[in-house]
């Protein structure tokens, strides 16, 4: 009986630690939509807790890579996808530079970390398999779902456009583009609990 109660109770937590997710994407759009009207940019509340979350989520992994050699390989590939993430997010900052300069230290990091891994290939392989059968990992796959798919095409001007015709561009641009962001920013949220969850399991071992 005390065994399925605990069972419920962490059951309860999840769905309360998730819905805090939403919560946080939603807050922030309101938060940037009373601060600064209807402006998502590059210094907007959510575009700066994305990149917050994404942050650390590449902690998390870089801690778990140098602190924990069985999943060591897994880790530095699951840092440096995130890193190139972060680097893409940071991409108005790399155009100062030259645009579409975010792409060379992307490619950097890549290179770096399949440098890293590929003295043992099967390690590696054998240990990114072990982490899709981690319980956090369903929830890793559905923020990078709603990061990297659903809020690109929920975000599409066809569909909004397409809404209403006779309706100010201007205003359903702005709509596109809060739906979009706070489509992504539930995705990195589910990602980074996703990544807390995962270092929390690990350190039971």
């Amino acid at each position: 009986m005390q065994t399925e109660l605990q069972t419920l109770l962490r059951a309860i937590k999840q769905f309360l630690i998730y819905s805090l997710a939403a919560s946080v994407a939603i807050g922030m759009l309101c938060l940037d939509v009373t601060l600064t009207g209807n402006q998502f940019g590059e210094y907007s509340g959510v575009q700066i807790t994305q990149e917050l979350m994404l942050l650390s989520v590449i902690i998390l992994f870089s801690i778990l890579a140098v602190k924990r050699p069985e999943i060591r390989q897994s880790s530095i590939l699951i840092a440096g996808f995130f890193g190139c993430m972060f680097i893409r997010e940071l991409d108005s900052f790399f155009d100062l530079i030259s645009h579409g300069f975010w792409i060379y230290p992307a490619l950097a990091i890549t290179a770096v970390c399949l440098i890293m891994v590929s003295f043992n290939i099967r390690q590696t392989l054998k240990q990114l398999a072990e982490y899709t059968r981690s319980p956090s990992y369903g929830f890793m796959i559905a923020g990078l779902v709603c990061i990297l798919v659903f809020s690109r095409l929920f975000g599409m001007k066809y569909i909004w456009y397409g809404l209403d015709p006779e309706h100010s561009k201007y205003l359903l641009y702005h709509i596109k583009s809060a739906v979009e962001e706070g489509t992504e920013l539930f995705g990195y949220s589910l990602c980074f609990i996703s990544a807390f969850y995962y270092r929390s399991e690990i350190g039971k071992k």
